[in-house]
Order: C-alpha cells, then sequence, then structure tokens
C-alpha cells in the first residue's frame, strides 16, 4: 500500500510540470518570417512619441493659442475708424452733423495720433455753438501725449510684452514635455526590451529542465538514479515555470506601458509583440565626459529654466506697469483744425483761421489704495518668480548630478553582473557534465542552471539600468535622443 501511495505521488509529480509545459508552448507567441522581420527600434518609438503622442500634441496647441495671443495683444495698437452721426428734424433747431475720426496708437510714450473730419448743418442751439462748421466741415489732427503715467510704459505695451513673454515660456514647455516624453518612452523601450529577454531566458531554462526531466526518466527506468531524482526534478520546473509565467506577466505589463509611445499614423496606442523585440543589444547613448560638462550643458540647453525665466519676465512687466499705475495722470494734447467751404460772414470770420490748440488733463486718486495694492501684488509676485527660478536651477543641478551618479553606478554594475553571468554559467555547465558522469545530484544541476539564469536576469536588469541611465543624462542636458552629440 505504502508503496503504491508512492508510485502515486512520483506520478502526480512528473505530470503537472509536463502539462504545464505544454500549456505554455501553446501560449508562446508564433514568430512567422514576416513578422519577425519587423523589428521594433527605439528610433521608431521616439519618432512616434514626438508626433503623435496626445500631450506634445497638446504643448503644441498651447504654443499656438500663445501666439494667438500675441496677435491680439498687438492688436491694440490697430488704427481705429469710428464714425457717428446725429440728426434732429423735428424741433425748433433742426440739426444734422456727422464725425470721423482716424486713432493710432503709438508703440513709444504711450502717445497716440488722431485725424477727423466733421460737418454739421441747420440751426444750431447756442450751446453747440463750438460744433458749428461752414459748409466743406472742419478737419483736424491731433496728438494725445501722457507726462506722468503711461509714459514709460502703459497696458498696451504691458500686453504686448506680456504676451511675448508667455509666448517664450509655452514654446520652451514644448521642448520641455518633449525631452521628458523622449526620456520617458526611452525607459518605457527600455523596460520592454530588458521584460522580453528575461522571458527568453525562463522560456529556455523551463525548455532545459523538460529536456532533463526526459534524460532523468530514461535513467530512472533504468535504474541508474532513484525516482526521488525526477520528483526533485519535477519540483524544480514547478518553480522555473513560476518564474515563467511572472516573466510573462512582467513582459505583458511592459508591452501595455510601450503601447502609450508606440502610435500609427492616426495616434492610435498599438501593444508592441514579442516578435518585435530588436535582435541585437541596445547601446547606451553617448553622455557627456565629465560631470561639469553635463551640469553647463543643461544649464545652457535644457529648456525648464528658460520657462521660468518667461515667468519671470512677466512678472517683471506686471511690476513695472503696477508702478506706473502710482504715478498721477498728467495727459498733454494738441490739436489743429482748419474748416473748409463758405457760410454765412460771421461764421466765415469766425470759423475761417486756423486754430492750434494745446490742452493738459490732471487726475490722481486721493487714498491711492488700488494702484498701491497693485503694486504690492506685483512686488510679491516678482520675488516669488526669482525664488522659482532660483530651485530649479537647483532641482536641474542636482537632477544632472543624480543622474551621473546613476550612470557611473549602473556601468560598474553592469561589468560586474558580465562577468558573474560569465562565471555562473561556466559553474552551470560543469555541473552538468558532472550530472552526466554520475558525480552529482539534480538538485545541484537546478541550482546551479537557476543561478546561473540570475546572473544572466540580473546582467539584462543592469544593462537597463546603464541604458536608462545614458538616456536620462542626456535628455536632463537638453538633448534629444535623436541628436547628434557633436552638433
Amino acid at each position: 500500500m505504502r508503496c503504491c501511495t508512492t508510485r502515486l505521488v512520483v506520478a502526480l509529480a512528473l505530470s503537472c510540470p509536463l502539462q504545464i509545459a505544454a500549456q505554455e508552448r501553446a501560449q508562446e507567441p508564433v514568430e512567422s518570417a514576416t513578422v519577425s522581420a519587423k523589428r521594433l527600434e527605439l528610433e521608431q518609438v521616439l519618432q512616434s512619441t514626438r508626433q503623435h503622442h496626445p500631450l506634445i500634441a497638446a504643448e503644441r496647441l498651447s504654443v499656438q493659442a500663445a501666439d494667438g495671443d500675441v496677435r491680439a495683444a498687438r492688436g491694440e495698437f490697430d488704427t481705429t475708424l469710428s464714425v457717428s452721426g446725429r440728426a434732429a428734424p423735428v424741433g425748433y433747431y433742426d440739426v444734422r452733423r456727422a464725425d470721423v475720426v482716424l486713432e493710432q496708437p503709438l508703440p513709444v510714450l504711450g502717445a497716440s495720433v488722431y485725424t477727423g473730419y466733421r460737418v454739421m448743418r441747420g440751426r444750431v442751439a447756442p450751446y453747440y455753438g463750438e460744433q458749428t462748421t461752414l459748409r466743406g466741415g472742419e478737419l483736424r489732427a491731433g496728438m494725445r501725449l501722457p507726462l506722468l503715467q503711461d509714459l514709460q510704459l502703459d497696458s498696451r505695451r504691458a500686453g504686448v510684452q506680456a504676451s511675448q513673454a508667455q509666448l517664450r515660456a509655452e514654446t520652451a514647455a514644448y521642448k520641455e514635455i518633449l525631452l521628458d516624453m523622449e526620456c520617458d518612452a526611452a525607459e518605457a523601450y527600455i523596460n520592454w526590451v530588458a521584460a522580453g529577454r528575461r522571458l527568453s531566458e525562463l522560456r529556455q531554462l523551463v525548455a532545459l529542465g523538460l529536456q532533463r526531466d526526459e534524460q532523468i526518466r530514461s535513467k530512472v527506468a533504468l535504474g541508474a538514479i532513484p525516482s526521488i531524482e525526477r520528483v526533485d526534478n519535477s519540483r524544480s520546473l514547478l518553480d522555473r515555470q513560476r518564474l515563467l509565467t511572472m516573466a510573462r506577466r512582467t513582459f505583458e505589463k511592459a508591452s501595455i506601458a510601450l503601447s502609450l509611445f508606440v502610435r500609427d499614423q492616426h495616434g492610435v496606442a498599438r501593444v508592441p509583440e514579442h516578435a518585435e523585440l530588436p535582435a541585437d543589444q541596445l547601446a547606451p547613448a553617448p553622455t557627456p565626459d565629465k560631470l561639469s560638462d553635463a551640469e553647463l550643458n543643461a544649464l545652457k540647453r535644457r529648456p525648464r529654466l528658460q520657462i521660468y525665466a518667461a515667468s519671470m519676465e512677466a512678472a517683471r512687466v506686471e511690476n513695472s506697469l503696477a508702478e506706473n499705475r502710482v504715478l498721477p495722470r498728467l495727459d498733454a494734447m494738441a490739436e489743429v483744425s482748419k474748416d473748409l467751404g463758405t457760410g454765412p460772414t460771421e461764421l466765415e470770420k469766425a470759423l475761417g483761421p486756423t486754430v492750434v490748440e494745446f490742452g493738459v488733463t490732471f487726475s490722481m486718486p486721493l487714498w491711492m489704495r488700488k494702484a498701491n495694492g497693485k503694486l504690492q501684488a506685483a512686488s510679491a509676485k516678482l520675488e516669488a518668480a526669482q525664488k522659482k527660478l532660483d530651485f530649479a536651477h537647483d532641482k536641474l543641478l542636482a537632477e544632472v548630478r543624480d543622474a551621473w551618479s546613476q550612470h557611473i553606478a549602473a556601468r560598474e554594475r553592469s561589468e560586474l553582473a558580465s562577468a558573474s553571468a560569465a562565471a555562473a554559467e561556466q559553474v552551470a555547465q560543469g555541473e552538468r557534465d558532472r550530472f552526466e558522469l554520475g558525480a552529482t545530484t539534480v538538485l545541484f544541476v537546478n541550482l546551479r542552471e537557476q543561478a546561473a539564469t540570475d546572473s544572466r536576469l540580473a546582467y539584462i536588469d543592469a544593462v537597463a539600468e546603464l541604458q536608462y541611465s545614458a538616456a536620462r543624462l542626456v535628455t536632463l542636458t537638453g538633448q534629444s535622443l535623436s541628436d547628434d552629440p557633436s552638433d
């Protein structure tokens, strides 16, 4: 009875991994010659990201919107045409008058110039006497010039300067998100490749275990080794199958993450397949030779600082306008006018000569609370913008130093992992040879093979870390992963 139970346990233990292995083989993708030829390279992913990623497209539209705001702000200097007319056909005074004015704001000194024509017909009330014209009407031209408030900066010029600063900020933000998305796309691609290679390694490990299971079965049948050796190998196969299932899930997760950056011409996300894994190992992007070079390039080329600098410029414009608003309003005007045509003798005598006028107007709020409050708010915003720029400077340098440290450590780790993987494989092969000679057991062979696989997986992870750290360092210095570093 006890012998029968032992045989049953052995049979169940042997059948489970074989069934799982058969299922695993059924689930493995079939790579046809056509599909396997279409390898997905990093440059394809980067190009797809730049052209079709929704966040990049959204930021591109933000640049267009900012450009429209600049155009709208410049529109404040458009020439304005004003036409008015009035008539009173019923009443004691039968009056009809028309007035046309063209006014042009100037982009300097807050001044504006104007020219106009007006004409009046009918009987004019004495209190409207200054509106009377000869039959040919009156031509006039003049200029308005602020002497205190709005002289150095007015709302029109401030609007143009602020919108231009915002356009520079949006343009820099577009370049910034291009670099961020390139780094994210490279990370997703590197993780996908590493997950695919891990999956392949574990498939080979399972296949090796299945092959040994056939060998052990023959030896057990011949009585060369005890049956418990095959049970132990079955246990090892189950562990390898478990690891393979986890690796398959990791690869599927990495493929889904990469699909955010792999899109067709319509921008639709596409999940890459296992058959699209590259045949060759991706070489790390070229990095600066020295940390000081990386820091200098980051401060000079990374668009992030340009965003904060543009925001600070907009705050400076707002502060300058607020300082201007504290000043009293003192405006000067000059106008020359001339009536044309004929009229009653008294009117010709009064309206015939050319008239030149000068004038000033003065106004000032007594408590200045609004102007002082605006100035206080604008000064605080300017100081806050400076603090943000200073912190962005420090943070960028800290990120560059961290990326440099990560890259150096990843390089050392990959070199050590490569040597460790080679040594572990040599030990595993030696243990397999000893097993063929009957000098060791399945347990030690499986342990050596698992150690060799773990070393290769560690090497895959180390290479992925090296590739990502290089991509991160390059993009932090403001350079695209598609650019030639010698340019």
